[in-house]
């Protein structure tokens, strides 16, 4: 992507020059409208080749290699075309698709190497999202154990603010938190959070596309949901997932009461199911790692380009 120097900042422009670059292959423009060419002007008034792939250079080799550009880039570009991070939906379930026993155990459902695939996940993301019953049932850490050194912002949206006060994430040692609530919840167990160094934030009314927009004005740029199903509905039906990592294990649990990846969205015909794109999956082990777009992003990318 063409480097985001500012008007007056040279700073990506003059280390090309010092290192004695002499042709740039640009993959996409700037996606903010501020920025959009002035890398581009600049080094070409300095006399270096300076090709942009659609543009200058054209081909179904270029074609490909414009969409790799294009999906590498996906949270800056969403993020620039719209008032929200780019969002991941992320779930393990079983061939039968449930993501825990009738009795709510559900470890583990995929395997190891699947996880450390989820690690790297974290590592990527500036945040993670789960709901107050994946904090009581799971007791989750949420950290990138094996992602590298990047610790993204642990978030927990619930409205009541029904957690338990004994839970690894309130553990700030290990990585920052945040509780998103209703506004007015349980304001001793808000001190209660205060005293352990975890943050507090206070909607009007706790929805998905409210806490995207607060983590956009925070300058987040990619989340990751690893919530259970009736959140991760929520987060759907509001058009905030962008993208889903669906591990699916080989095995079957069964159960009327399993809870699935996915709660109600109030669809009652087939016609009504949202339709994915770019789909693509990968043998890890035994499991499957399946990654799809849901149609949300096939019109962002469309929009966008």
């Amino acid at each position: 992507m063409e480097p985001g120097d500012c008007p007056g900042d040279r700073t990506a422009v003059s280390a090309l020059l010092q290192a004695g670059i002499s042709r740039v292959v640009i993959g996409i423009r700037h996606p903010l409208q501020h920025l959009r060419g002035h890398a581009i002007r600049a080094l070409r008034s300095e006399k270096l080749v300076v090709d942009v792939l659609g543009e200058d250079l054209q081909s179904k080799t270029i074609e490909e290699a414009l969409k790799s550009c294009l999906l590498v880039n996906a949270p800056l570009l969403y993020r620039a075309a719209s008032r929200f991070p780019f969002s991941v939906l992320k779930y393990a379930m079983t061939l039968d698709g449930k993501i825990a026993a009738s009795s709510g155990h559900a470890w583990w459902i995929s395997s190891k190497k699947s996880r450390s695939r989820v690690f790297e996940l974290r590592g990527r993301s500036d945040a993670v999202i789960v709901g107050g019953n994946t904090v009581r049932r799971d007791n989750p850490r949420l950290t990138a154990r094996h992602g590298g050194g990047h610790l993204p912002m642990r978030i927990v949206m619930s409205q009541t603010l029904d957690l338990p006060e004994v839970a690894d994430i309130w553990d700030v040692a290990e990585a920052p938190t945040v509780v998103a609530t209703q506004r007015g919840a349980r304001k001793s167990f808000q001190k209660f959070l205060a005293s352990k160094g975890v943050e507090v934030v206070e909607f009007d009314i706790l929805n998905p596309r409210d806490v995207m927009e607060y983590l956009h004005d925070r300058g987040y740029l990619s989340i990751l949901w690893e919530c259970g199903g009736t959140l991760a509905a929520a987060a759907i039906s509001s058009g905030v997932i962008h993208k889903v990592y669906a591990f699916v294990a080989p095995k079957i649990i069964g159960g009327r009461s399993a809870p699935t990846p996915v709660g109600e969205l109030g669809m009652v015909e087939m016609t009504q199911a949202l339709e994915l794109i770019d789909v693509c999956y990968e043998q890890v082990l035994v499991n499957f790692g399946f990654s799809s777009n849901p149609f949300c992003w096939f019109i962002i990318v469309f929009l966008l380009s």
